[in-house]
């Protein structure tokens, strides 16, 4: 019977975004999947809340810290756990992995640190630099979410035989939750923008843009609800790291709402009331808030780089996110057409409906298995 581990040691942190949705969600879909494959989980103090009441083992870490996991206990429980593969779908694999290591599974989110080295963190530079590479020399399989993600680590790592081992495994749609109240003070009908505060997000130039589009002579007419002119522009997003005065500008302009971290339900009501999705980020590997936005039937205007385009598949209006004029161009040509938004909103559903957890979990699972079976015979 295959046993594989899913290394969910990142897992412990209560905002669910990005990566850590991916690790969550994919870990779910796995076990509930499952069909005589046995999977152990591999956790950092205690079962994270989001993996609790899934069917299988887990064995826990005395420590919290990244670095000392990594360098300590994981490459000594690898070697321990009993299984066949082992997928990492956080962080990278253990630089230094011991003789006896299962087949590792490496997922790849995006190349940010390499593409745009200014707009990451030093520690996330410093600590991809030095993980990233020993983990794909060493990797079995590399998972990305995107053939956009695909090219980028292959023209960023040329390793040996790594194009042969990497497979694209796009993210899913979460199952919403029940929609609660809209926050005081918004009506249905806004901008909506969801992404952490950090530079790669492009906010300063989406305010210029937003306040741009107030300016203009003969602002646009209603929208959807009650309100005439520009609607309001909500923000929902954590503080990230580097985005100096920006939490600042945000809510000091004119027309916006930032929000911070919207729980499931807000964020869900949002998603449901919102005219349109901003989303002109300067680079992402795959890109959820987009996903989301489309499976609500929610059109977009998105940055061109990086996986965004390549998610939409056609039902979002593309610019140059570093041109501010040509995102307030989008907004305005997205805001003054029904119709467009309606054609959009409709093509990004259908397009939407392709990505779910289950799919990537059996995707995933293939990889996982035939890994694992190589490993067994060799």
């Amino acid at each position: 019977m295959p046993r594989f581990a899913i290394d969910v040691t990142a897992c412990w942190r209560p905002q669910r975004v990005g990566m850590l949705t991916l690790a969550v969600e994919l870990a779910r879909a796995l076990v509930a999947g499952k069909n005589g494959d046995q999977f152990t989980l591999l956790c950092s103090r205690e079962r994270p809340a989001a993996l609790a009441d899934l069917d299988c083992e887990a064995v826990l870490a005395p420590y919290r810290h990244e670095v000392v996991l990594k360098a300590r206990w994981l490459p000594a429980i690898e070697t321990q756990v009993g299984c066949d593969a082992i997928l990492y779908p956080y962080w990278p694999s253990p630089p230094r992995r011991r003789p006896g290591a299962p087949p590792a599974a490496v997922y790849v989110h995006d190349l940010a640190f390499r593409l745009r080295p200014a707009e990451v963190p030093w520690q996330q530079r410093a600590y991809f630099g030095t993980v990233l590479a020993p983990a794909l020399r060493q990797a079995a399989a590399v998972l990305v979410p995107s053939e956009t993600t695909r090219r980028d680590l292959l023209a960023a790592y040329p390793v040996p035989g790594l194009e042969g081992r990497v497979t694209v495994v796009p993210e899913g749609v979460t199952s919403p939750a029940a929609p609660g109240p809209l926050p005081e003070g918004i009506e249905p009908g806004f901008i909506l923008s969801v992404g952490t505060v950090e530079p790669r997000k492009n906010y300063p130039r989406l305010l210029a843009a937003y306040r741009r589009l107030r300016s203009r002579p003969g602002a646009l007419p209603i929208v959807t609800g009650r309100r005439a002119g520009v609607p309001q522009l909500v923000i929902v997003g954590r503080p990230g790291w580097a985005y100096g005065d920006t939490l600042q500008r945000i809510q000091a302009e004119l027309g916006v709402r930032y929000l911070g971290h919207a729980d499931e339900p807000t964020l869900a009501a949002l998603y449901e009331s919102a005219s349109l999705l901003a989303y002109p980020s300067l680079y992402e590997g795959f890109g959820l808030p987009l996903l989301e936005a489309m499976a609500n039937g929610v059109p977009a205007v998105i940055g061109k780089s990086g996986g965004l385009p390549e998610l939409a598949g056609g039902s979002a209006i593309e610019v140059d996110a570093e041109d501010i004029e040509a995102i307030a161009g989008a907004l305005e040509k997205l805001l003054g057409d029904a119709a467009l938004r309606k054609k959009l909103g409709e093509a990004g559903k259908r397009r939407a409906a392709e990505f779910t957890w289950e799919r990537a979990a059996a995707s995933t699972l293939e990889v996982l298995r035939r890994i694992g079976s190589t490993g067994s015979a060799s």
